[in-house]
């Protein structure tokens, strides 16, 4: 069989046979869980879409933030340039020719140092700010020290950066740079502008305006502009040599693999557990890039899952215990009434069930209880007619016999017998007197063990006579047991039977042996002969085999004793260990049949 076809008959086979309540409770469960498990999936997809979004824009914003705020400091450095440039002064210098009088030189380095001062700043490397003007033509600049912001162009042509530097741009990034103030190293970014004679245009080039601007301070600005706490955002050149960096780390290593994506929010990242993100700033050739930890980034992310997660566990047990509730609250009828048939089925009709609510449950258990009653109702009426028909065959068969001719008769052929002195025709006559007279008892079902054992002994004298030598017998009963109630005739068709197929095919002489005894509450009699022997099993099934046409008798005394002292009670056959057969019967121990469910017509 295909898999496919096992797993739903699995499934079918597991489910049914689990209880209505845990099937009740496993539905209401799934029904509950599952719209809460999509719907917060889905809400959470949707905010973590969200947040992504929110996330990348900030990112981006933080990057405009910074292009802009260098942008701005260089275009602020654009127009102090500018405004150096078109000083009165220094256009009158840049378009004069090289002085002859040193005094005129000295006066010319002056009057630069002192605009050029106004300015400097140089007391810190974050705010560092120091312009320097280097002439064209003029080596005696260099004979003279008192200022370092004025020289000779001869000092920077050597420079690449000047070999590259153009000749119209405003202003040109030229790099960075480690310059010395005050004794003190500091690095900078170095920007640089061509100057000309603006009134001289028979001059072609004049000099070199640069100026250093403190790293600190655009580093100032990645710090401040960084999108997380965690993160380190770099300025890196052409070359992916990093110039400017918010952290003291160095991530240089990073980048010189070559391998470092730069891209967007969504498929820029170095490893698994950062994201790095760029911006592009044509004008310098420089790529701004921000590495920022994931855990930072996703730590709103990660709250929200919290909260998700936190949510549908509350919903989960709230959930479980409404399944539970619900499921408790529509099994308990069904368990009601289950537990209720199994009483049933026990044989216990009494039984009263107790159902408040009004739905459609109380129409069933009403139903219920009514068929249960009514069901108690047919069988004791029943029961009732089988005891009635019962009896009335019993006494019908006894009125078939007139008792008073039948006595008159065997009287009159007692004394005709002892006339003709015919003694043993006389015990005979006398015997079958007293068999039939406690036979009869008055028409009573319920006689005393006196009576049965008087009625049997009767019965066996007869047949002793009959049989001569082949039949003995003996009765012995025990006195506490003789006032005792039975029910008539259990034992003379017991002892027939033990005669007629034991006895009888028996070669020699036959012993019948009856005792009766009480055992706790229990009267014991057992008939046992010597006789042939027969076959125990088949007698023990024929008093259940209602069916069977054979040994009617015995099945009728088990019978009798059954429906009047109860089921538990009755006849039982077993085999003798050197010959013949034991009939034991079984019944309370009573002198009243009240509690029996039968009428106690004994007349005592």
């Amino acid at each position: 069989m295909p898999w496919n076809t096992i797993r739903p008959a699995i499934l079918n086979r597991y489910l049914f046979t689990i209880s209505i309540r845990n099937r009740i409770l496993l539905y209401f469960s799934i029904l509950i869980l599952l719209p809460i498990s999509v719907i917060s999936i889905t809400i959470y997809n949707k905010s973590s879409e969200i947040i992504t979004e929110k996330i990348n824009a900030s990112v981006e914003e933080k990057l405009h933030i910074i292009a802009a705020n260098i942008i701005q400091k260089f275009e602020t450095i654009s127009n102090i340039s500018s405004e150096i440039y078109l000083n009165r002064d220094v256009i009158d210098i840049l378009s004069s020719q090289h002085p002859a009088d040193p005094t005129e030189i000295i006066s010319e380095m002056s009057m630069l140092d002192k605009l050029l001062s106004n300015y400097s700043v140089t007391n810190n490397a974050q705010d560092l700010f120091l312009p320097r003007i280097y002439m064209f033509n003029r080596p005696e600049y260099l004979l003279y020290s008192f200022t370092d912001k004025v020289s000779d162009l001869t000092v920077i042509e050597k420079e690449d950066w000047y070999k590259r530097l153009p000749s119209n741009a405003e202003y040109t990034l030229v790099g960075t740079d480690e310059i010395s103030v005050y004794s003190t190293r500091m690095n900078s970014i170095k920007v640089a502008r061509r100057l000309y004679g603006l009134d001289n245009m028979s001059i072609q080039f004049s000099g070199v305006l640069t100026v250093d601007i403190g790293k600190d301070y655009f580093n100032s600005i990645l710090s401040n502009s960084k999108p997380t706490s965690g993160s380190s955002t770099f300025i890196i050149d052409g070359n992916r040599n990093i110039i400017l960096n918010s952290h003291q780390a160095d991530m240089q290593a990073v980048f010189e693999s070559g391998n470092a994506p730069f891209g967007t929010w969504s498929e820029a990242k170095v490893n698994p557990d950062f994201l790095v993100t760029s911006e592009k700033m044509e004008q310098f050739n420089w790529t701004i890039v921000t590495l920022t930890p994931f855990s930072e980034l996703n730590r709103e992310l990660v709250s929200f899952r919290r909260v998700i997660y936190t949510v549908m566990i509350i919903c989960g047990i709230v959930a479980l215990l409404m399944a539970l509730l619900l499921s408790d609250n529509i099994s308990y009828p069904i368990r009601k009434l289950v537990n209720s048939m199994k009483v049933v089925q026990r044989g216990n009709f009494d039984i009263s069930l107790k159902y408040k609510r009004n739905d459609e449950f109380a129409y069933l258990f009403h139903s219920y209880t009514k068929m249960i009653h009514e069901i108690k109702e047919l069988i004791d009426k029943l029961y009732i007619s089988e005891v009635t028909q019962k009896e009335a065959e019993l006494k019908a068969l006894q009125a078939q016999i007139n008792p008073h001719f039948l006595y008159n008769t065997l009287d009159s052929v007692n004394w005709m017998a002892l006339e003709l002195n015919a003694p043993n025709i006389s015990t005979m006559v006398t015997s079958l007197s007293n068999f039939f007279r406690y036979s009869l008892s008055k028409g009573n079902t319920i006689i005393s063990i006196r009576e049965e054992k008087m009625q049997v002994e009767s019965y066996l004298i007869i047949q002793k006579i009959r049989f001569q030598e082949k039949l003995d017998y003996t009765i012995d009963f025990s006195n506490d047991i003789l006032d005792c109630l039975s029910v008539k005739l259990i034992l003379q068709p017991l002892v027939e039977n033990a005669i007629l197929h034991g006895i009888n095919k028996k070669r020699g002489k036959g012993i019948i042996a009856i005792t009766g005894i009480q055992s706790d509450s229990l009267i014991e009699i057992t008939i046992r002969d010597n006789g042939a022997g027969a076959d125990v099993e088949e007698l023990n099934s024929v008093l259940t085999d209602k069916k069977s046409s054979t040994n009617f008798a015995i099945r009728n005394v088990n019978d009798r004793i059954k429906h009047y002292f109860g089921s538990e009670y009755g006849l039982n056959f077993s085999r003798n260990e050197d010959a013949g057969v034991t009939v034991t019967l079984r019944f309370p121990a009573v002198k009243t049949m009240e509690g029996l469910h039968v009428a106690n017509d004994y007349s005592g």
